[in-house]
């Protein structure tokens, strides 16, 4: 990634700084040096897995097919004119208007300050979001992939589309080498935003429509979809009772969005949802009336007793109350729940019987689960849970955990670094060194990320990358005994025994009981006599 900082692609756009990162995409904001002014852009590179030249010559086809439906695209005002696309050697580029402004999951899907969207807020962002979408489908394409991050609220307040899934697919389509048939259902989108029949790798349009209801939930409710329950029986999402400020006719309205088990009852298109919205049906005004009656029988000035003058006064006390302390009290609440969760990690950890070891890890899991059931933005709860998960040897688990953390916190190293430890218990050792180069690249001097990158190449056989890449942990924390046993052992490998032996010895100085180190120390020996 750094190599391309201040350097052209094309020959034209000067990468500026990095924008977002994957193993399969990387994005930059960029200058184009041939217009006037230097104006920004985006490029995105598409980064194919396979250099065979049957699989390159299939990416190009259907890259240059995609960027003609971008081209088509890019005419309305809320989706970003797509400005070129290019191929140098076996990477593709696609160079986009650059949109001011921040994506929804930066401020505005469950921010801090717990201020969630009035009911107001999501009329006005569904009939924004949903005229871009009839556009879209009119042109019969399919985003696949609505959800926070691929909205962007420009400065004039108008949202505006990002990231089409049908581009992921290219990239995607290009994984295996050797592959003489590409799949043409692989499953784009993101979990807790698509529906079954997405999942299944059959989007229909209104798979875009579940996704935006999902959206407006996620705002609506302060809920990452994933944490509310479902229904046992329909399997629709249950979140009414979290948005107490959204009227029956809106809820109505978006449970039509997000039916999860039929495609069918769902809103066939994005013009039948504006119809509903602009035309809602009236609302049974017979509370109404006898709130009115209630309220006027009420207010004769003659009987205003000392019962009342106290409520003039307790009234304001009271709705202070009531307006601050909750909130304060859920931060409290979810605070506990996470103190709860580590002190029964460093139980489970002291605990001698296996038993009850995982007893308290189980616990663990269920206070960070409370925790984030309070605040789903939590990303340290996220994080340990994931970690607590890993003590009880579910990879699969920790890792789900982990890329939430970081779907909620991308500039967590710690989460990035939890998802490589669960892709090294899955055996997935050039995957888990990618999720640490992530850690390392939101902060270079987090050391446990190098070791743990030394460690997957050490396991993989490269002995001399895992010193070099241990050596770093070094330089940051000099005291770190693992890190010098983890180059004793790589050295060891290599048969290099008198070295091995004086980086076993400095470990050995700083934890002299290391058993590990201690063992190894007497192989060493065994070799030098």
């Amino acid at each position: 990634m750094s190599d391309k900082l201040d350097k052209l692609i094309g020959g034209r756009y000067l990468v500026v700084r990095l924008l977002r990162q994957t193993h399969l995409c990387e994005t930059f904001i960029a200058q184009d040096t041939q217009l006037p002014g230097n104006p920004l852009c985006v490029v995105k590179q598409l980064k194919p897995q396979s250099s065979e030249e049957f699989v390159l010559k299939t990416a190009q086809r259907l890259f240059d097919n995609e960027a003609n439906v971008l081209y088509k695209l890019g005419s309305h005002a809320q989706i970003p004119r797509l400005l070129a696309h290019l191929q140098v050697g076996d990477q593709f580029y696609l160079v986009q208007e650059f949109i001011q402004g921040k994506d929804l999951s930066q401020e505005e899907i469950i921010p801090d300050n717990q201020q969630l969207w009035t009911e107001e807020k999501v009329r006005s962002f569904l009939l924004d979001v949903l005229k871009i979408l009839a556009f879209v489908h009119k042109n019969n394409v399919i985003h696949r992939d609505i959800k926070p991050s691929n909205l962007i609220r420009r400065d004039d307040g108008k949202i505006v589309l990002i990231d089409f899934g049908a581009v992921k697919e290219i990239t995607n389509m290009t994984l295996t080498e050797g592959q003489t048939n590409i799949d043409q259902t692989v499953v784009v989108g993101t979990p807790g935003y698509m529906p079954r029949e997405q999942h299944l790798g059959k989007p229909r349009f209104n798979s875009d429509i579940y996704a935006l209801g999902m959206t407006a939930i996620n705002g609506i409710t302060g809920f990452h979809p994933d944490q509310l329950p479902r229904d046992d029986e329909t399997e629709n999402i249950i979140w009414r009772d979290r948005a107490p400020q959204c009227s029956s006719q809106l809820a109505d309205i978006i449970d039509k969005m997000v039916c999860a088990n039929s495609s069918v009852k769902r809103y066939q298109n994005a013009n039948e949802v504006l119809l509903a919205l602009e035309n809602p049906k009236p609302e049974d005004k017979t509370q109404k009336t006898s709130k009115k009656a209630v309220t006027s029988a009420n207010t004769n000035p003659q009987k205003r007793t000392w019962k009342f003058w106290l409520g003039i006064i307790v009234t304001p006390i009271f709705i202070g109350a009531v307006i601050f302390s909750p909130r304060i009290w859920r931060a409290i609440q979810a605070l506990n729940y996470y103190t709860e969760g580590n002190s029964l990690i460093q139980e489970g950890n002291a605990a001698v019987e296996k038993e009850k070891s995982n007893q308290k890890y189980e616990g663990a899991i269920i206070a960070f689960e409370k925790a984030i059931r309070i605040k789903p933005n939590f990303v340290q709860a996220w994080t340990n849970k994931g970690f607590a998960e890993g003590k009880l040897v579910r990879p699969l688990d920790k890792f789900a955990s982990c890329a939430q953390a970081t779907n909620v916190a991308p500039d967590f190293a710690e989460a990035w670094n939890c998802r490589g430890l669960a892709r090294f218990d899955l055996q997935q050792y050039e995957a888990a060194m990618r999720e640490y180069e992530q850690a390392i690249a939101v902060d270079p001097n987090f050391y446990r990320a190098w070791y743990n990158k030394g460690q997957a190449y050490l396991t993989m056989g490269q002995y001399q990358e895992a010193i070099t890449a241990t050596r770093r942990v070094l330089a940051i924390e000099p005291d770190y005994f693992w890190a010098w046993t983890q180059i004793c052992q790589a050295l060891y490998e290599l048969e290099e025994y008198q070295d091995a032996q004086a980086h076993c010895q400095e470990s050995l100085a700083i934890n002299p009981q290391h058993q590990t180190t201690i063992d190894l120390l007497e192989k060493i020996d065994v070799k030098l006599q």
